[in-house]
């Protein structure tokens, strides 16, 4: 009931007010696990991506730092979403990450680590790559546009879903994930530049 409460309203704050526009919504498949792959430049992200994937529920790691305020982890915690220790080697939101794709969930994970407030794509760390490349998981590239600015718009607001990554389980050693990341990172800032391209002219 909580989750359908929250993204009712979202739903509305999003699509009516700030107009959102999603695309790619074919490309998510509607079963079995995948690694939902966005680049992160405001907290309202997670929400956002949240609704943009209408047909199933993601469940996120997020800084432990988002739930001290109650109100947020409560609602964060609607939409899957659990902690993980930034700086560290954080083996319980590992395992809770490894639990959610053996369940067939969609697992999300910023690539970037951490907001990148300047305009482009910041370094990849090596987590997300490393979680698929263990289980075999397909990575679905996700392109968020315009959510910077969040709570004033300026500009189009936008998340752009890209086609699944197939990904071959295997050891992720650093030339792998290396290679993974890259990967990733081309599909995010194809989704980016198409976009633009046709919103600009």
């Amino acid at each position: 009931m909580g989750y359908k409460i929250v993204r009712a309203v979202l739903d509305f704050i999003f699509f009516v007010i700030f107009r959102l526009h999603v695309e790619g919504r074919e490309n998510v498949p509607q079963t079995g696990a995948i690694i939902v792959a966005p680049n992160h430049k405001s907290d309202w992200d997670p929400p956002l991506i949240g609704v943009a994937f209408n047909t199933r529920i993601i469940h996120y790691m997020a800084k432990e730092e988002l739930f001290k305020n109650p109100f947020l982890g409560w609602l964060i915690r609607q939409f899957g979403t659990f902690p993980v220790k930034r700086g560290a080697v954080d083996r319980t939101a590992i395992r809770q990450a490894l639990r959610e794709l053996k369940a067939g969930n969609p697992l999300g994970i910023f690539p970037e680590g951490t907001r990148i407030r300047r305009e482009g794509l910041g370094r990849f760390h090596s987590g997300m790559a490393s979680l698929a490349l263990m289980t075999g998981t397909p990575v679905v590239p996700v392109a968020v546009i315009g959510s910077r600015w969040m709570p004033h718009k300026k500009g189009p607001l936008a998340v752009l879903i890209g086609k699944p990554v197939e990904v071959k389980k295997q050891r992720p050693t650093d030339e792998k994930v290396a290679e993974l990341n890259d990967v990733v990172k081309g599909k995010i800032q194809g989704l980016m530049d198409e976009y633009m391209k046709r919103v600009h002219g």
